[in-house]
Order: C-alpha cells, then sequence, then structure tokens
C-alpha cells in the first residue's frame, strides 16, 4: 500500500503537467471543494485509490486537522498492514473478534517496544471510528466484528490509562535550569565558554513565558511578535487573545506580567533582530510561499496581505500555527517573520525543537551539579508541560489562600461568611484556574487539585520560596482572585 497526503504548497513548488494530460494542477488543488490539506490518499497494488481507507479518512477530513488526520493515518495502516500479515490473511472489512484480539495482544505484548495503556488508547479510538463509519454511515458493514457491553468495554479494552503526572518545579529548580541549562551561565553566574549557543535570550524568554502563564508549547511557539508587543510605560499585563493555536479552538485570554514582556522585548531588540536581518534575503527568494504583510492594524489585530496571487484579510486570533509560520512583512533588508520566536534561519521553531532545546538544557543543569558538586536535587526528567502544571499548581495554592483570607476578614467584619452560589462561582479558585489553563472539561483541572491535596506542604513551602524570591504568582493571584474579578 502507498499513501501520500495532499498539499498544496508542494503542487506550487513541484506541480508539473503530465504529458498527454490536459489539467491545470495548481487550479485543481485549490478549486472550490478541493480535497483539504493534509487528507490522507491511499493507493493499492494497481495504483488505483485503495477502498474503504480513502472514503475512510474524506469524511474525517471534515472534521480533523491536518495532525490528527496523519496520526490516525498511521494508526489505520499499522492496523490494515497487520490484518494483511495474517495467516490467513484479512482487511478491515473482513476482520473477526479474534483478529482484533491479536492486534490489541500484538500492540501491547509482543512488540519489541510493547505500547502503553495511553498509546493503545489512541490506536483503540482509531479502529472503533473506522468500525462505527462502516456500520452507521457507509453501510459497508451489517454490525461491527466485536460485541460492546452497555459498559462500553469491548475487545480492544485494555489498560488504564494513569492519572496526570504532575510534576512542578520550585523556584531555585527554574532558576537553575533557566540561567544553567538555557542561558548557558555557570553557578557562579559567569559565561561558560563551552557553552554553544546563539539563542540563549530566546529560549530563556520562552520558558518564562510558559512558566508564568501556563501556555502549551502548541501556544507559546506559534504566538507572533504583534500579540505581545513592547512593554507598557504603566508596568500593567499584557493581554493575549487565543483562539486557532489554542488546544480545541477555545478562546481564552492570557495575561503576561511586565517582567516577562520586558525579558521577551529585550530578546526582540538584540537576537531576535540579528536573526531576522541575516534570514531576510533567504527568506526573500521563498516569497511565494508566504503570507506577505503589508497592513498591520493592531488595534483590530488584523493582518492584510498577499498569500498566493490572493488578497486575504486575517483576525490574529483566528490563524492557525500554519499560517502563522508562513506569515511575513517586508522590511529593509528583506522579509521578515512575523513569528515571535524565531530558528537560525528566520522561521518558527518547530515543537520537536523546543522539546530538544529543553532536553538539552536538562542534560546540562544535570552535569554541572555534578561536576560542581551541588547539592541542588533536579528532577530526573523535566518536560517543557511541567512549566505549565507549575503555573498551574501555584496559582490554585495561592489562589485557595487568598479566599481564605478575604473569607477571614468577611467573617471578622459581619460575622459570616459569603454564602450566594454566584458569588463563590466568581472567587471559585478551581474555576480561575480552569478558565486561566484554557480546560474544556472540569476533571482536567480536577487532576490539578488532587495533587495539591496529596503534596499540601510540600507545594506551600514551594509557594513561599517563590514569593520570597519572585512575585510573579502572588501579583497574577491577587488580580484574578478578587471578588469582582473571576
Amino acid at each position: 500500500m502507498d499513501y501520500c497526503f495532499t498539499s498544496r504548497d508542494k503542487v506550487r513548488q513541484f506541480g508539473a503537467a503530465v504529458d498527454g494530460i490536459d489539467l491545470d494542477c495548481l487550479r485543481y488543488v485549490t478549486r472550490q471543494r478541493a480535497l483539504k490539506d493534509g487528507t490522507p490518499f491511499f493507493l493499492g497494488a494497481d495504483m488505483r485509490p485503495l477502498e474503504p481507507h480513502c472514503s475512510f479518512f474524506l469524511e474525517l477530513a471534515k472534521t480533523l486537522k491536518a495532525r490528527s488526520l496523519q496520526d490516525y493515518a498511521y494508526d489505520f495502516m499499522d492496523f490494515s498492514d497487520f490484518l494483511g500479515s495474517l495467516d490467513p490473511p484479512s482487511d478491515v472489512l473482513s476482520a473477526t473478534e479474534d483478529d482484533l484480539l491479536a492486534y490489541r495482544e500484538h500492540c501491547t505484548e509482543h512488540r519489541d517496544e510493547p505500547m502503553s495503556p495511553a498509546t493503545w488508547k489512541r490506536r483503540r479510538v482509531t479502529i472503533q471510528n473506522f468500525y462505527d463509519w462502516a456500520v452507521d454511515e457507509a453501510k459497508l458493514l451489517a454490525r461491527r466484528p466485536y460485541y460492546r457491553r452497555p459498559s462500553g468495554r469491548d475487545v480492544l479494552s485494555w489498560g488504564a490509562t494513569a492519572a496526570l503526572d504532575v510534576r512542578h518545579l520550585t523556584y531555585k529548580q527554574w532558576r537553575f535550569l533557566n540561567s544553567v541549562g538555557l542561558r548557558g551561565l555557570l553557578p557562579d553566574g559567569a559565561a561558560d565558554p563551552s557553552f554553544r549557543s546563539a539563542h540563549t535570550l530566546r529560549d530563556s524568554a520562552a520558558g518564562s513565558l510558559a512558566i508564568t502563564t501556563g501556555l502549551r508549547l502548541r501556544e507559546f511557539r506559534a504566538l507572533l511578535d504583534i500579540e505581545v508587543g513592547p512593554p507598557r510605560r504603566d508596568g500593567t499585563a499584557k493581554d493575549v487573545e487565543l483562539q486557532a493555536i489554542a488546544k480545541f479552538g477555545l478562546p481564552r485570554t492570557v495575561e503576561i506580567q511586565d517582567a516577562t514582556v520586558r525579558e521577551i522585548d529585550w530578546y526582540r531588540r538584540t537576537e531576535r533582530a540579528a536573526t531576522v536581518r541575516k534570514a531576510s534575503k533567504t527568506l526573500w527568494r521563498l516569497r511565494n510561499e508566504f503570507f506577505i504583510v503589508d497592513d498591520v492594524d493592531t488595534r483590530q489585530m488584523k493582518l492584510r496581505g498577499v498569500e498566493h496571487g490572493r488578497r486575504r484579510t486575517w483576525s490574529v486570533k483566528a490563524m492557525d500555527a500554519q499560517l502563522r509560520a508562513r506569515t511575513m512583512v517586508e522590511g529593509e533588508h528583506g522579509l521578515e517573520p512575523m513569528a515571535l520566536f524565531v530558528g537560525r534561519h528566520g522561521r518558527m521553531l518547530t515543537s520537536q525543537r523546543w522539546q530538544q532545546i529543553f532536553l538539552d538544557a536538562h542534560a546540562r543543569t544535570l552535569r554541572i551539579i555534578a561536576e560542581h558538586d551541588l547539592k541542588l536535587e533536579m528532577p530526573q526528567r523535566i518536560r517543557i508541560h511541567d512549566l505549565r502544571h507549575t503555573f498551574a499548581v501555584y496559582m490554585l495554592e495561592l489562589l485557595t489562600e487568598l479566599l481564605r483570607q478575604q473569607d477571614a476578614q468577611e467573617y471578622a467584619r459581619s460575622g459570616r461568611v459569603p454564602a450566594y452560589a454566584a458569588d463563590h462561582q466568581a472567587r471559585n479558585p478551581f474555576l480561575t484556574v480552569m478558565r486561566l489553563l484554557g480546560h474544556r472539561r472540569p476533571e482536567s483541572t480536577m487532576r490539578y487539585l488532587t495533587y495539591k491535596r496529596n503534596s499540601n506542604l510540600l507545594v506551600a513551602h514551594a509557594i513561599r520560596e517563590w514569593n520570597d524570591q519572585d512575585s510573579t504568582y502572588a501579583e497574577l493571584a491577587s488580580r484574578h482572585g478578587g471578588r469582582g474579578n473571576a
């Protein structure tokens, strides 16, 4: 089985007319009702469309984004290939319950690296979605090849997904990771001549942004420079509206505090400016691939420009990560990216590159601690998402403490505490953190609440440590924990 993913950009770059066929490839893939970018397309041994694979993914493409379609496609191809390897061979429409059980055991027990319950859960969803479609919509099967109990369990059910592994950093751990791991300094604050990186300010600013706002990697990596902007004269926080780059597209407002904005501005004026200037000529040669902006409306946060010869107007919050990565503006020396965090080629960094940056930074901290025989204990593993966990745990603790203080003051003044449902909802720390994190379901935030209860003394000590050194969380909690500010 051969496969490909539709890409209009690839057609623009490499598309050419086939001898003997009168077909304008670019016009064909950009016409109305053309295949959505990222849609998987499968070919059989006879080089003809392979069914029911193509039809199933055409249906999925109506609601899923390109990245999700890619994940589903690889999962489904693995399932299809396994069925074809059985003796006798089977396929997705003739598979039996025993075939599905064999595939589950193959994935979770017999592979060189068996799947975890969380990974298998996604694979199970792929298979279930296919058979739901084949029975209910396409009418290719009269019934599913497996029995589903009223409880929802079936032959594909296996393992229990572990609860969220909440891991936060103390103030000392974060400062060491930031200064030594990301900035390349030595424990005494001196520069390390052996450290090789031209983007220390970028990496440090991105880490500070994540740990003080709770932004996900997919969110902060795709920010545009104009969304953060320069520091305000009065030192107030900067609000950024998220939508398309947020998980599930859930809109929310993120508050970036003045200290973080100033750190980002220092990176913008130094490293970013130098990187953008070096890459401008190279980007100009690739201008046909980009959305070139010629009108920036910072009041309404709209961008107007030309993309592939077509005049477009975009609201910044409605721009997805792929469009943001291709958004450029013409500067003095050529094209300049509008992305906030850029790599040495002037392009937005990928998620994989950011993960590698933090892996390298963590490895460096462990090495420096061992070389200098320091007493600081660093976690054996640090993920970028741990910065979001740090924000969530500390904000929940601070907001809870703030609510206790407010209730104690109210009781001392009037002899009672607020009992109205609306008042509790407006000041509820749980609901406030849920909103700040952009969670869709309460149970996602509940994991942090459970963690806080299980490690309350540890978190309380870490909170005091943060507040003694840095008022970041305390300032944010005071603005969001007031009676009228939920």
